[in-house]
């Protein structure tokens, strides 16, 4: 029966793997590695990162821009056909190069949707079947466009694009939640089926020493063949049930180690946290703080203003106007040199506008879409937010009650603990049959089990209402940090200085 005992040992140590080491982790230590490693949190990151840059694009709107642009060259060699007044075509050879270069510095003024720009160009004529060369240039103007009664997308930008730069600031805080929670459900389910093999181990060992005690009472007389046979039965079943758990604790190890990105050699053995923290969670703060950080209760005040926008979109197509006005210098001379040797002034001012007379109707039903689009905002806000409010409160009461269970499971297992204790130096002694003594053993391993799970469920809830609230309820402190946000030079989060 040794030998049996040595092989079924050899088994499970190579089934597990051949590991050159342990690594034991506990749940916080799972946590951290998977908000390091984890393909969630790589995501999560990239998010951010993409918010960042789609914020800074915006900003970057609002900020003077200069810029060069030019034809260098601009040659055409052709035939041209030339009407002349009798009616008759000439072609001529046309051999010319029309160079120009121009720098601008522009300026949008956000809060009147205004564009101001100072212009300077240079433009150079060449005709080369007359040898002739002429220039053109504009030292300095100034321009300016206003449009008229169109909407200021950079006014509502200034508005909606910070808050959908904090919501993705919020959601990348709350991902990080998700993944402890997600972490913490891999964590114990490792841990429960390294607790199943555990005691199927130990059920192995207890089984192989009953099946023994049962041989020496049948040989003496004090037993039947029955309870021999029994014996015999529960120990091949605690042998299959070892198997499987070997099995089931590789499958548990692998799921956990492509989770939190663990690419170690080694083996994993996982610490149940030891200390539960007794939280009293009042839902109507729980709400509160959820209210106060969460990117889904921001985002509720963007759809609102992005439909105010559309409701003003819709207004200005009823009718547009630009205005542009020009002023600055220019001069022209066959010679670079003297180009500007004799300037004159130029002005240009241009109004165009688009008033439709009859256009079927169009304008009314672009306004009253717009109006019902809002309306279908507003009553899906109002359902959003109900919903919102219900899957807090009912976090926080599933809290409560896995909270009262874990006392209540602990004190199970306890109780489970010691009564196979007492059972089993009964059978020992004589005092019980082995059906008692399974029986309590059945019960011990469940009340094992069962709180295992209720350590998983507390945990998970716990996280979870971290996630729903970002608020951590053991330091009593926010988990979304606004200083927080990407770094493009580290290529990391970090915590930006508040100028404040």
């Amino acid at each position: 029966m040794k030998k049996v005992i040595l092989l079924l040992l050899i088994f499970t140590t190579v089934q597990i793997g051949v590991a050159q080491t342990k690594r034991t982790l506990t749940l916080d230590e799972v946590i951290a590695l998977a908000k390091q490693n984890s393909r969630s949190a790589n995501s999560a990151k990239a998010s951010l990162i993409f918010g960042y840059w789609s914020y800074r694009v915006f900003n970057s709107t609002l900020n003077p821009q200069l810029s060069l642009t030019g034809t260098l060259p601009a040659w055409n060699r052709s035939f041209t056909q030339i009407t002349q007044n009798n009616g008759d075509i000439l072609f001529i050879d046309v051999n010319q190069n029309n160079s120009d270069l121009g720098l601008s510095f522009q300026q949008v003024i956000a809060s009147t949707n205004t564009t101001i720009s100072l212009n300077s160009s240079l433009n150079r004529f060449d005709d080369f079947e007359l040898d002739n060369t002429r220039w053109r240039g504009v030292p300095a103007s100034l321009s300016i466009r206003q449009p008229l009664f169109a909407v200021n997308n950079f006014k509502w930008g200034k508005k909606i694009r910070p808050l959908i730069y904090e919501e993705s600031k919020r959601e990348y805080a709350e991902t990080q939640e998700t993944i402890s929670r997600q972490a913490a459900s891999f964590f114990f389910r490792l841990l429960e089926e390294q607790i199943n093999l555990q005691i199927a181990q130990q059920n192995v060992s207890k089984n192989d020493t009953i099946f023994n005690i049962e041989q020496g009472r049948y040989n003496i007389g004090t037993t039947t063949e029955d309870q021999l046979l029994q014996t015999e039965l529960d120990l091949l079943n605690a042998r299959s049930n070892a198997q499987q758990a070997t099995l089931d604790v590789q499958t548990r190890t692998l799921d956990l180690r492509n989770f939190i990105g663990l690419q170690d050699d080694v083996e994993i053995e996982l610490i149940a946290p030891e200390n539960i923290p007794v939280l009293l969670i009042n839902s109507e703060d729980a709400l509160k703080y959820a209210k106060e950080y969460r990117a889904q209760y921001l985002s509720f005040d963007r759809q609102r203003l992005e439909a105010d926008q559309s409701v003003a979109t819709a207004r200005a197509q009823r009718f547009s106007a630009d205005l542009f006005a020009s002023v600055g210098v220019n001069g022209q001379n066959d010679t670079f040199s003297d180009l500007y040797s004799n300037l004159n002034n130029q002005s240009v001012v241009r109004l165009g506008f688009n008033l439709p007379i009859l256009d079927g109707g169009r304008n009314k039903a672009r306004m009253g879409q717009a109006l019902a689009q809002k309306q279908v905002t507003e009553f899906n806000i109002e359902q959003s937010l109900v919903t919102f409010e219900q899957e807090v409160q009912t976090a926080v009461r599933n809290f409560d009650q896995i909270r009262n269970q874990i006392e209540i499971s602990k004190k199970g297992e306890a109780i489970a603990l010691k009564r196979f204790d007492i059972t089993n130096n009964r059978y020992l002694i004589g005092k019980v049959d082995i059906l008692t003594l399974t029986n309590a053993r059945s019960a011990k391993d469940q009340a094992i089990r069962t709180y295992i799970s209720s350590l998983r469920q507390y945990w998970e809830a716990y996280y979870e209402l971290r996630s729903l609230t970002l608020y951590d309820f053991l330091k009593g402190e926010q988990l979304y940090n606004p200083l927080l946000e990407y770094d493009p030079a580290t290529d990391g989060i970090v915590e930006k200085i508040d100028d404040k």
